[in-house]
């Protein structure tokens, strides 16, 4: 780097940079996948304590002023993501290639597994519940609510939110695998 008012060496018209080191792009990309993946999960984190209080304060008794909806199963499944969760953050410390397949495989069996198998088995009720909308039938039907909105709408609001959370998680965390098993030195035998 030169002062200003410097002059440039004499014998060189700047154009000799090629020679000079860079930065391995499987270094550069895993620090940008990193930091998305942080971000990803800290989303994840928010959701899933979101899940996490309706679960507490419908099963504690103290906290019954609340009309919080019973819980799911699938909510109880999907709470067990945030494990796999800690497991990625953990693991983008140091580049555990281990942790972050247990965030990878964890991921998709508790997270988009479940999600998905909630959002198939429950579409028929919301085919019914939009049916019954458009048919103005929506009255006659004892419906669940949360402040208002209907509870179903919501529910599907927050899985379409996860399925996306977590698929976007999946692809960084494959980024950051193939990017950290590239360049993997070999064990000798």
């Amino acid at each position: 780097m030169s002062l200003p008012g410097s002059q440039r060496v004499t014998g060189t018209d700047g154009s000799d940079f090629q020679h000079r080191e860079r930065v391995a792009t499987h270094y550069r990309v895993s620090a940008e996948t990193k930091s998305r993946l942080r971000l990803l999960i800290y989303l994840h984190f928010v959701l899933a304590f979101l899940v996490l209080f309706q679960i507490i304060t419908y099963h504690i008794p103290l906290i019954k002023t609340i009309n919080v909806p019973r819980p799911h199963l699938w909510q109880y499944i999907w709470v067990i993501t945030i494990l796999p969760s800690i497991c990625g953050l953990i693991s983008m410390n140091k580049n555990h290639i281990f942790l972050m397949k247990l965030f990878f495989r964890g991921t998709v069996i508790f997270g988009l597994g479940t999600i998905m198998t909630t959002i198939i088995l429950n579409l028929s009720e919301l085919f019914t519940f939009k049916k019954l909308k458009t048919n103005h039938q929506l009255d006659d039907v004892e419906r669940q609510t949360f402040l208002g909105f209907p509870l179903l709408i919501l529910w599907y609001i927050f899985l379409i939110i996860m399925v996306q959370i977590h698929a976007f998680s999946l692809y960084m965390a494959n980024i950051l695998l193939h990017s950290w098993q590239q360049y993997k030195p070999m064990k000798q035998n």
